[in-house]
């Protein structure tokens, strides 16, 4: 018999071919479904996340470079090594008024830095005012007649790119440092913080608590590190450390004796308030503990 003689035969028996082809693939998954559940394998290297450390993070490596180079600047080079000292040498910031540069333009910057700080809560708006409280139309002259305006920062720039800005104020016609904020000019990071406030009476200004150290390791992109927690004997009063980062982050509020002499006044004592907050690494080792 011809199937091309009898055409309905011949379409069934097409339509049944498709049909066992459609089902073959679920039927060869079935199977294998059948098989496999109900059977449990160890897995010999399970995945696990791998922990964050200081070497991950950009600003962490680049203040470690700086603590390095600071350390090993002047030193003499030992004979392993193979590069000049004069290759690896780290220049340090500048301190002084008459070292730092006009920095007009970056007025906004600090103040936009301060308030950051306000804004995420690591800095009060207290020390915020203080720190930014520029002294529009006064002027400072050294000894070698050079006039400095004091309503405007004063900027310096290490070799590996932190930034530090600084107020300087008059009192008593001596001049003393009033704001210093030190910042990695690639990131905007603030790493340091120094503010000067008078001291009118006994009670001293809030100390960034830890909520706020918190979130000065947050705008340093340092959150994720994970393991924030107190140090154990710290000499701090309030202090973060990381030991997934070696890292370490402390605030402290001081009552100190500013001093200075002037020609017109002989020497000249005034009392003030520090704030001191920074972000610095520091090994497990190396950490500071409280002396019994």
């Amino acid at each position: 018999m011809s199937l091309w003689q009898h055409p309905r035969i011949m379409t069934g028996l097409c339509a049944a071919a498709v049909l066992v082809c459609a089902a073959a693939p679920a039927v060869f998954l079935t199977a294998v479904d059948t098989a496999v559940l109900g059977r449990s394998e160890t897995v010999q290297d399970a995945y696990t996340a791998p922990t964050p450390k200081g070497e991950d993070y950009y600003i962490l490596r680049q203040l470690t470079a700086r603590q390095q180079q600071s350390a090993t600047a002047y030193s003499p080079p030992t004979e392993e090594e193979e590069t000049p000292s004069a290759l690896k040498m780290y220049i340090g910031a500048q301190n002084s008024l008459e070292n730092m540069v006009n920095g007009y333009e970056y007025r906004d910057t600090a103040d936009a830095a301060l308030q950051s700080l306000v804004d995420c809560g690591a800095l009060s708006p207290e020390w915020a005012a203080w720190a930014a409280d520029w002294e529009n139309g006064t002027y400072y002259e050294n000894y070698d007649g050079q006039t400095y305006d004091l309503g405007v920062p004063y900027y310096t720039t290490d070799s590996l790119g932190f930034v530090t800005l600084k107020r300087f104020a008059m009192e008593q016609e001596a001049l003393y440092t009033a704001f210093s904020l030190t910042m990695d000019s690639r990131t905007g990071v603030v790493t340091q913080v120094w503010i000067s406030a008078p001291r009118g009476n006994d009670a001293a200004p809030a100390t960034p608590d830890e909520a706020g150290l918190r979130a000065f390791a947050d705008q340093a992109g340092l959150e994720n590190l994970g393991d924030w927690a107190r140090p154990e004997n710290s000499p701090y009063p309030n202090a973060l450390y990381s030991l997934n980062g070696e890292a370490l982050i402390t605030a402290s509020v001081n009552a100190y004796e500013y001093s200075s002499w002037t020609d017109a006044m002989g020497t000249i004592t005034s009392p003030h308030w520090f704030l001191s907050l920074s972000l610095q690494p520091c090994a497990e080792e190396e950490l500071p503990v409280l002396v019994p």
